[in-house]
């Protein structure tokens, strides 16, 4: 069995710990519910369809539908998500806790290791940390850091809360590349070229129907 990077397994173990401190809306505890709704959707081999709320809870419905059925949600149903009650930061703090969740999930199952088990919660009450401007988007549903709609969708979609988005890059430079690296087409760390890492991502955008 070959031994992962480590600096893949340090952004993994810190995702893992970003999962169990309070965010900007959730405790520790309500994280850790909305991130096992979160992997018990992604593993499951019988997943609700993606029209179910199997929960009745706003946050662990948008956790599920999100882990498992992604391509699915449209703004029609954000918007009915927000109407029912759910502030737009709580949208984006958990899409930010599903996202800290899911890799980990996924590439233990790929390695063949067995299942991380979440850490206890950090106790505390949310921080409210947002970011110091927001502003409303064209390319996204959600608010994010002002100024909005200088980068790509994907780039500021979690700007609005700082912890989400330094996660989410963290994770991304560990296993893909950096915002700034995306800029070079030669980039590599040794092992993929570029051009074979779009390839892989790209065939499995399309396998997952990922509109990107």
């Amino acid at each position: 069995m070959g031994v992962a990077r480590s600096d893949l397994m340090d952004a993994h173990a810190a995702s893992w710990r970003h999962i169990a401190e309070p965010g900007a809306h959730f405790t520790a505890q309500q994280r850790l519910r909305v991130a096992a709704v979160a992997r018990d959707a992604y593993l499951a081999s019988e997943p609700s369809p993606a029209w179910v709320r199997p929960f009745g809870e706003p946050a662990l419905d948008v956790a599920y539908r999100i882990a498992r059925h992604a391509g699915t949600i449209t703004q029609q149903w954000y918007e009915q998500i927000i109407t029912e009650g759910m502030h737009p930061l709580e949208w984006v703090e958990i899409v930010g806790i599903v996202v800290a969740t899911v890799p980990v999930v996924s590439f233990v199952r790929a390695a063949g290791l067995p299942p991380a088990e979440f850490p206890l919660p950090e106790p505390g009450v949310p921080h409210g940390r947002v970011a110091d401007e927001l502003a409303p988007a064209t390319l996204n549903w959600v608010p994010v850091a002002a100024p909005a709609d200088r980068t790509a969708s994907v780039v500021q979609a979690l700007s609005a809360l700082p912890d989400e988005w330094d996660n989410l890059w963290r994770l991304a430079g560990a296993q893909y590349m950096s915002d700034a690296q995306m800029a070079d087409p030669r980039w590599n760390r040794g092992t993929l070229s570029r051009p074979q890492m779009e390839l892989t991502a790209g065939r499995i955008s399309r396998i997952r129907e990922c509109f990107f």
